[in-house]
């Protein structure tokens, strides 16, 4: 059966390494911004080495897109 495309999300969770567990950090209705999102806060991991700790990065691999369902089943 097929689902109602106005009950999908898309999640952006991040962590900080391998050690660190996955938070959340924003809900989107499309996943291409969630994508661009995700692809962001990859790039600050670069700035963040010259910058200050107030905005850090989270660097390749450690950004992920995540699919969910709004509501009960």
């Amino acid at each position: 059966m097929k689902k109602d495309s106005t009950k999908i999300l898309w999640r952006v969770q991040v962590r900080k390494s391998r050690a660190h567990k996955w938070r959340n950090y924003a809900t989107y209705e499309t996943r291409s911004v969630a994508r661009v999102t995700s692809v962001y806060l990859r790039g600050l991991h670069a700035d963040a080495k010259a910058a200050d700790y107030a905005n850090p990065g989270y660097g390749f691999g450690n950004t992920r897109v995540v699919r969910v369902e709004r509501g009960g089943k």
